[in-house]
């Protein structure tokens, strides 16, 4: 093709120069910033999530006998190490039980809520239960985040029933934990009247719940209640005061909390039927898993019944579940 315009090569050359180095430029930006992006990733995986022990099933140290082994006859649940399963609704979770599960034994359960965006892996990776859980005798089971409302909390509300109809689990041992939207599922688990199970203690951390929030609803049974805010919490800024408020009136504590023997905690003292409600705040931002800092396997650890312990009747209201 020919041009009468005798310039017209050379603007063509121009602008396919100019075009190519715009091009190249932009690609480079892009490179620039998936590096910056990858290692932004790589520091938040390493400062930010647990390793080794904290994700490895552990022995543990089963009582000689217990009494209450006729409560599991029947049950199909073996030793399961992360064990991938999806709910009737279709939400994905992972069960992981002690290394040497015995189902003649009523076990406690630890159900960790995920934050926003993370599956079972990533939550058990944040949180980093899973050694000092099983270690415990606890089966502990890492259930994926879903897009939070009324009808995805009921969905969530069955999967601890779905592992009690498996598993030999003790229904007045469930304990509740999660981060940031896992926070929220721990707190509003306890109290929504579609919950299907009444756990025992709750310990949720970073919830995006406020205490006007909380207006709506009745107070549960007295319900052991460690719940964790970090002070450098800019996401949800001083949310967890006042619900911390609404759980030690709901529990009919005193008002004024006092110095609590888990750090940086306080806790609000003479709660009815002998519950424990502490609040505590860790220096973390939002992103902060503070559960360690608080020392919460340990809280759980002095709350629950005894290994050795005789089947408790009043476990009946959660067995029916079964």
């Amino acid at each position: 093709m020919h041009s009468d315009n005798p310039g017209w090569g050379k603007k063509v050359k121009k602008s396919y120069k100019y075009h190519m180095t715009g091009l190249s430029a932009v690609t480079t930006t892009y490179i620039v910033l998936l590096v910056v992006l990858a290692l932004a990733a790589a520091w938040i995986y390493h400062n930010y999530s647990y390793r080794g022990f904290h994700l490895e099933a552990q022995v543990f140290a089963y009582p000689l006998s217990d009494k209450s082994a006729d409560a599991c006859v029947g049950k199909t649940g073996q030793l399961a190490d992360h064990l991938r399963r999806r709910s009737a609704g279709d939400i994905p979770y992972s069960v992981t039980t002690p290394a040497n599960y015995r189902g003649d034994y009523r076990h406690p359960l630890l159900v960790v809520w995920a934050p926003s965006g993370f599956n079972p892996s990533l939550s058990e990776r944040f949180t980093g239960l899973t050694g000092q859980a099983t270690a415990r005798g606890y089966v502990v089971v890492y259930v994926a985040s879903v897009p939070l409302g009324f009808k995805a909390l009921k969905s969530l509300a069955g999967i601890p029933g779905e592992v009690m109809k498996d598993w030999c689990i003790d229904a007045e041992r469930v304990y509740y934990t999660g981060h940031s939207d896992g926070g929220t599922v721990s707190n509003a688990l306890a109290v929504l009247p579609e919950r299907q199970i009444q756990p025992m203690v709750i310990a949720p951390s970073a919830m995006g719940i406020q205490a006007s929030d909380m207006e709506a609803y009745s107070c549960p049974r007295p319900t052991h209640v460690m719940l964790m805010h970090n002070l450098g919490d800019n996401h949800f800024p001083d949310y967890g005061a006042g619900v911390a408020q609404w759980w030690a009136a709901c529990n009919r504590c005193e008002a004024t909390p006092v110095a609590a023997t888990y750090p940086e905690c306080v806790e609000f003292p003479d709660c009815a039927e002998q519950v424990r409600t502490l609040y505590c705040q860790a220096k973390g931002n939002h992103a902060y898993w503070p559960g360690f800092d608080h020392d919460m396997m340990a809280f759980f650890e002095e709350l629950h019944i005894q290994v050795n312990d005789t089947f408790d009747t009043n476990s009946q209201a959660n067995q029916e579940v079964e």
